[in-house]
């Protein structure tokens, strides 16, 4: 298989959410895929326009701020050291020890202190004032973050450089922080970025940060909007035996099932729709074994009717895509989701896939039922 120069060159591209998608779809893709739809604070951001994706989540963090501010800040029990006169909490020997032999007459104690002053939200305080740095943010939205701050001043910073998103943990009582965790993650990681372009991991985080916001959207979108099919990111057991320790998971992005009948979608929103092989366009060969498999294993030993498509978010100057085949009795296809649209068409295009698939399984369904009859 060969690759053109231009397309290696192509793939060496930061995927930027300003170049490639209307800005203001980013926002429902996160609404979707973070459950933010039914809050009325953040449905002003559909009628306002935005020319910079910093000016989007500047807009999205100072509601968040807001409305997490009326329900009130994440509050934990933090340790707390403090030199006193009398005991509070338990007392540090150690530490004591050592302020004596200074010929400090007190005790070093450590007590539990109920604070607003953690991790998540110091992240929070930490992201909003670099959105106020930023030259692309509205000069009305830093105002409305600077006044989001004064209720954050008794909360510290993080260093951008050393954010462990791996230790923010979410709850129920705490759910409304994942939105504004994940506009946090990608305004820290974009600022990393600016900051050091040659940085390959920085760029390959960004690119998957916006292919999971990708997969989720679509998964959440069929959940709200298509109750009478079951939707769901499912796991595939793999048919093999012997060692299958170093074997892949099979983890669907999106399975969609009624009855019987599955679509196993795959979404991807980077990386080329077409290879080259003998100056020959083909489809990407990793793409189609990656659906492929998900199909093959979910049909073996069953009476399931499963289809597979790989759905793209269209990039690029890549041309529109809907094509379907036949093989080993299973339906494939695949299809571009141009995000470079008012949302309104984005919708009809989700629709107008689970509608042909129902149809089309359902005809498939009702020709192996004559079959089996004859």
């Amino acid at each position: 298989m060969t690759v053109s120069v231009e397309d290696r060159a192509d793939d060496q591209k930061q995927l930027t959410a300003e170049n490639n998608v209307v800005i203001k779809n980013i926002y429902y893709m996160m609404a979707y895929a973070f459950k933010a739809l039914q809050l009325n604070d953040y449905r002003r951001l559909t009628t306002e326009d935005f020319d910079h994706i910093d000016d989007l989540l500047a807009a999205i963090l100072a509601i968040a701020i807001g409305t997490q501010r009326r329900r009130g800040f994440e509050r934990e029990y933090l340790p707390v050291h403090e030199n006193l006169h009398t005991v509070r909490g338990r007392i540090d020997v150690s530490s004591t020890a050592r302020l004596q032999m200074t010929g400090y007459n007190g005790l070093a104690c450590v007590y539990d202190e109920f604070s607003e002053d953690t991790y998540k939200n110091r992240v929070l305080k930490t992201t909003a004032l670099l959105l106020i740095g930023r030259k692309d943010v509205n000069t009305a939205r830093k105002a409305d973050l600077k006044r989001c701050l004064i209720a954050m001043r008794d909360v510290g910073e993080v260093d951008i450089h050393r954010v462990d998103w791996a230790r923010l943990r979410f709850h129920r009582n705490n759910a409304s922080y994942l939105l504004l965790m994940n506009v946090c993650q990608m305004v820290i990681e974009r600022e990393l970025f600016n900051q050091d372009e040659g940085n390959r991991s920085l760029q390959y985080r960004s690119k998957r940060k916006l292919s999971q916001l990708y997969e989720k959207f679509v998964l959440e979108y069929y959940r709200v909007h298509h109750p009478d099919i079951s939707a769901s990111a499912k796991t595939i057991n793999r048919q093999a035996q012997g060692n299958t320790e170093l074997l892949p998971g099979l983890l669907t992005d999106v399975t969609l099932r009624k009855g019987k009948r599955e679509l196993i979608i795959d979404a991807k929103c980077y990386g080329h729709i077409l290879d080259v092989y003998y100056d020959k366009p083909i489809y990407a060969p990793k793409h189609i074994n990656q659906i492929q498999s998900y199909v093959l294993h979910e049909a073996f030993g069953n009476d399931k009717l499963v289809d597979g498509m790989l759905l793209y978010a269209k990039v690029g100057n890549e041309g529109d895509h809907d094509e379907t085949w036949s093989e080993l009795g299973h339906r494939f296809s695949v299809r571009t989701l141009d995000l470079d649209r008012d949302f309104a068409a984005i919708a009809a295009d989700l629709d107008d896939i689970a509608a042909r698939w129902l149809e089309e399984s359902e005809a498939k369904s009702e020709g192996a039922i004559l079959l089996t009859s004859r």
